[in-house]
């Protein structure tokens, strides 16, 4: 009789035991994607996958690249500066040939901060994303696509982040792919340089022809008018600024120059709070809540002089 009976129950609970293994099987596939998407949702702080991205990183040969992916027109671009193209290096550093400039910001701690805002501050370039190794995302290969995602070696980009980037590289077509080396297509002068040897030098104000791949979706389109306090008591630097912003699309409607403030640095407030997040980024200014009636308002002291 005990016998009957425990034959019962252990059929019963084997019985129920199969019901529910089917759900347990759908529901941990189920949480392992919502795991997984949740993971890339936070880790992806700066592309939304809609707007241009762009990135600096070290070629091998000590040429600098920067890439743009652009989802709008679906092409990735790449612009290879020459290693020996002779520029004045951010934070008042002086004057090295770019290939040199990597490694004089990890000397100083900077990493490849020094690189973008070089970079930026030269050719009006505006770029805050950085590697140490080429991406491939111009080249568009599945293998590339991995190797920048899992190996990207030094980088401020994140992992959500790398991730988009690589999985548009691939779906970007061959004909969207193009690469530009400013030394072979005539936009920067081959001279002997400072240092007395042979090299490269921007002659003159930086062509349209380049500077059209940064012009940013948002800011272009939407008329972002831009106000400029200066308060870095240094010449020159709000109009660079104000000259990077157009590259974008912002229309600077006034720089205002007021007394030296020495502690200020850059603050960014306004009325479209994409816009100031996009700025803010690139320039690594806080944001601030200040009403004002200008769609971009910037403020700028000796400290962003000083880093600029």
């Amino acid at each position: 009789m005990k016998s009957a009976r425990r034959q019962a129950f252990t059929a019963r609970k084997n019985k129920k035991g199969k019901k529910s293994f089917p759900i347990l099987k759908l529901l941990i596939p189920v949480f392992l994607i919502a795991a997984i998407f949740l993971f890339l949702r936070l880790t992806t702080r700066i592309w939304n996958g809609k707007d241009k991205v762009s990135l600096v990183y070290k070629e091998e040969g000590g040429g600098i690249g920067v890439t743009v992916l652009d989802p709008i027109l679906s092409e990735v671009t790449t612009l290879i500066i020459p290693g020996d193209t002779q520029v004045d290096v951010a934070r008042n550093y002086g004057t090295l040939r770019i290939k040199n400039v990597w490694q004089l910001g990890v000397n100083e701690k900077i990493g490849g901060r020094l690189l973008t805002e070089t970079v930026t501050q030269n050719f009006l370039f505006p770029v805050f994303l950085w590697s140490s190794k080429p991406p491939g995302l111009d080249r568009g290969s599945f293998p590339n696509a991995m190797n920048f995602i899992f190996l990207p070696g030094q980088t401020n980009i994140s992992f959500g982040d790398r991730v988009r980037m690589g999985l548009f590289s691939l779906k970007v077509q061959d004909l969207g792919k193009t690469v530009i080396d400013l030394g072979k297509s005539k936009f920067l002068e081959k001279r002997v340089l400072d240092d007395g040897q042979t090299g490269y030098i921007l002659e003159g104000p930086v062509s349209q022809r380049l500077t059209i791949y940064f012009s940013d979706n948002l800011i272009g389109d939407k008329n972002i008018k831009v106000n400029i306090t200066d308060l870095t008591g240094t010449p020159g630097i709000s109009e660079k600024l104000g000259e990077i912003l157009q590259v974008i699309g912002g229309k600077v409607v006034s720089i205002d120059k007021k007394a030296a403030s020495e502690e200020a640095d850059c603050t960014i407030t306004g009325n479209n709070s994409e816009a100031v997040k996009k700025i803010a980024n690139l320039f690594s200014c806080g944001v601030g809540r200040t009403e004002t009636s200008f769609d971009l308002d910037i403020k700028i002291g000796r400290k962003f002089a000083e880093r600029f």
